[in-house]
């Protein structure tokens, strides 16, 4: 037979900000086992990536872990890879913060295993040309990327084997591709059917097949501890690769690099794996994608028009999850002010840290994993960019700042207010709301809500409801992208559809008959054009004054309404708001007005309606009491923001944040002018 090179290699990753017990059962289910059995198999090299988040754990709690590795690695049998120390999505984050991140782990590998990385790992494989010159400055030899790259470039699958060479104004980088069928076939298909895949491999001439993915697979991902472990299946797999060493050899990429010439040049489109540019597509175009690809694969010329089909690029969630990009401009805003510090500034290097641990990559983005609809990995996120950002300003902490610029990049201006305790950021664009508000003592964004929207994965939800398939006796082992799992009933009651973003200070006339079931559900009528309406804006004094001329529409009639909305800051965190709303028209009218706000708690699933000119909430897993007082009596709904979303342990109902509504009955004679005044208070625990 003819000899197959195979290149395997897993990369092990959990999030800033993930709950310590998950990271012990990843240590325990999946990362110490699988580095305990590739121990006993001394003749199978593969290659190894971590981040810089698991190489902190492992020397803090599991020491031995490292252990293991280097005895691994001077006998030769593991290749490290190096990467963005925080596993940043390369492309997303400013070159100073690349240079840094990737020669942060490098610096890491060199000192604590005594080897210079070669390669580099690139976070979910996103790729842009631009990297290249970045990477070889680096001294980076080498990456790898999917398959799928190379056949958006326009190369046949069948004709992609070993690895191909690419520049970039003259500076060159090596690339492998991850063969997409072992991602798949490895570890849910037998040992023997994975040796027969390579023996097809290798009857068809090739020469290479590489297969680096996700160490997760093996103990963590469901179901597939007691398949790789409790039954053998890793074990397995490496002696039927040791008993057909003759013609099947596993060496490291950089053992191959220096066995072989690259193939040819190639230049790869921006591009990820193909399940990432599906996930990013926007939903209604997402559905149609999916629904193309079952038409395609019931044919019999499916492989002749797979290959040309393309999704999105992951830059797209920017655009698809509004709250994805403010985590972004935040950390951009934030990069700008950290690496503006003088280099000699006291804790500098502490802030650049913070910096980097906020551009860790899972928070930013959803596809098959939680990701953005994880809460407290935001939460992590803004945590980090806060401290960072608090550093960074600890000379302006006694000033109120205020700022017009365009944060979002969306050609309009967004208002900053900043004070060594308290940012609020105003979109007057965007109804006059409030996005972002940091209570820095406590390094939390309180208004961190994720708004409720339509994903294309609820159609297949509501199939499998329908079908009334029991997903606990699924027998087959199945990789996450196939699994099926609903962990509570009814779930489908859950997907409610917000037509607007879940800010705060959002100003809403609705209509007479709306009751409390209707609005928690987002399924009323709204009479006024003020939710999503531009405001006009001054700064005076210390206070934000917020004013627009609307409409309200009674019954048939359009109805000029006027509202002034005033917020002044309150030190240490807390504002007060004065709002002034006109009837323009000469109509006496009578009308439900009420100003919502969508706060991050930890957790608040109490449903209420009442009347009150108070409220107060204790959040204490976050530290801090909310208090909120009316200057009159107020009718007062109270209900959690839930979404249903996806994630590898099946379809989930999630707590983003809880809504405060309050609202008023409100009597306005012809050209006459209602106040309404209500203070927000917040404190440290």
């Amino acid at each position: 037979m003819n000899r197959l090179y195979f290149l395997f290699g897993v990369h092990n990753h959990q999030p800033v900000g993930n709950f310590e017990y998950v990271l012990d059962k990843a240590y325990n289910e999946s990362y110490k086992p699988f580095a305990d059995i590739l121990n006993n198999h001394p003749n199978i090299k593969f290659t190894l990536h971590c981040s810089g988040i698991l190489w902190d754990f492992f020397i803090k709690k599991y020491p031995e872990y490292i252990s293991i590795i280097k005895k691994m690695v001077n006998r030769k049998q593991v290749e490290i890879l190096t990467g963005g120390y925080y596993e940043p999505i390369l492309p997303s984050i400013p070159d100073c913060d690349k240079i840094g991140q990737i020669n942060k782990l490098t610096k890491f590998i060199k000192t604590e295993f005594g080897i210079k990385p070669r390669g580099l790992w690139l976070a979910e494989r996103v790729w842009e040309q631009s990297l290249v010159k970045l990477f070889k400055e680096l001294d980076i030899e080498y990456t790898t990327v999917d398959d799928y790259h190379f056949i958006a470039a326009g190369i046949s699958p069948e004709d992609i084997s070993g690895y191909y060479i690419t520049e970039d104004q003259g500076f060159d980088l090596k690339i492998f591709p991850i063969n997409q069928i072992l991602r798949y076939y490895i570890p849910f298909r037998s040992p023997e059917e994975v040796i027969e895949y390579f023996r097809k491999l290798s009857n068809e001439n090739r020469h290479v097949v590489v297969m680096i993915d996700d160490g997760e697979k093996f103990g963590l991902w469901p179901g597939t501890y007691k398949l790789v472990y409790n039954e053998g299946w890793l074990d397995k797999f490496l002696s039927l690769i040791e008993q057909n060493s003759d013609w099947l050899k596993l060496i490291t990429c950089s053992e191959y690099i220096d066995m072989y010439s690259p193939k040819n040049r190639i230049y790869l489109p921006d591009t990820s794996y193909f399940e990432m540019t599906e996930w990013t597509l926007p939903t209604k175009t997402q559905i149609e994608f999916d629904n193309a690809i079952k038409y395609i694969d019931s044919i019999q010329d499916k492989k002749f028009i797979r290959k040309f089909l393309r999704g999105g690029i992951w830059r797209n969630f920017l655009i698809k999850y509004p709250e994805s990009n403010n985590m972004n401009k935040k950390m951009l805003y934030v990069s700008k002010k950290v690496n503006n510090m003088k280099l000699k500034t006291k804790n500098r290097e502490l802030a650049i840290n913070k910096l980097y641990e906020g551009q860790c990559n899972c928070a930013y983005w959803h596809g098959i994993f939680g990701g953005l609809y994880l809460p407290h990995l935001r939460n992590a996120i803004y945590k980090k960019l806060i401290e960072a950002e608090k550093i960074a300003d600890e000379n302006k902490k006694n000033n109120i700042i205020y700022k017009e610029l365009d944060f979002d990049n969306d050609s309009e201006k967004e208002i900053l207010i900043e004070t060594g305790h308290q940012n609020i950021y105003f979109i007057p664009h965007y109804g006059g709301t409030i996005f972002e508000w940091d209570i820095k003592s406590l390094g939390i964004n309180l208004l961190n809500v994720l708004t409720r929207r339509q994903e294309a994965y609820h159609e297949r939800l509501k199939e499998f409801l329908l079908s009334k398939i029991d997903s606990k006796n699924q027998q087959m082992i199945k990789t996450i992208h196939e699994l099926i799992n609903v962990k509570e009933n009814n779930l489908d009651k859950y997907l409610h559809y917000d037509w607007y973003r879940r800010l705060s200070l959002i100003d809403h006339f609705i209509h007479p008959d709306t009751k409390y079931i209707n609005f928690k559900n987002c399924k009323y009528g709204e009479q006024g054009d003020f939710v999503l309406g531009k405001y006009n804006w001054k700064y005076k004094n210390k206070k934000l004054n917020l004013v627009r001329d609307g409409i309200v529409w009674v019954n048939e009639n359009q109805i000029k309404i006027n509202i002034d909305k005033t917020i002044n800051l309150i030190e240490p965190t807390g504002i007060n708001v004065v709002y002034k709303i006109s009837n323009l028209s000469t109509e006496n009218i009578s009308v439900k007005f009420g100003s919502e706000f969508n706060f991050a708690f930890s957790e608040h699933k109490n449903e209420l309606d009442f009347k009150s000119n108070i409220w107060e909430f204790k959040d204490e897993l976050q530290n801090m009491n909310i208090k909120i007082e009316f200057d009159r009596e107020t009718n007062i709904w109270i209900f959690p923001i839930e979404t249903v979303s996806m994630s590898e342990y099946g379809f989930e109902r999630t707590y983003q944040g809880t809504a405060i509504f309050p609202w008023w009955e409100i009597n306005l004679n012809s050209n006459s002018i209602m106040n309404l005044q209500f203070t927000i208070k917040i404190e440290k625990l």
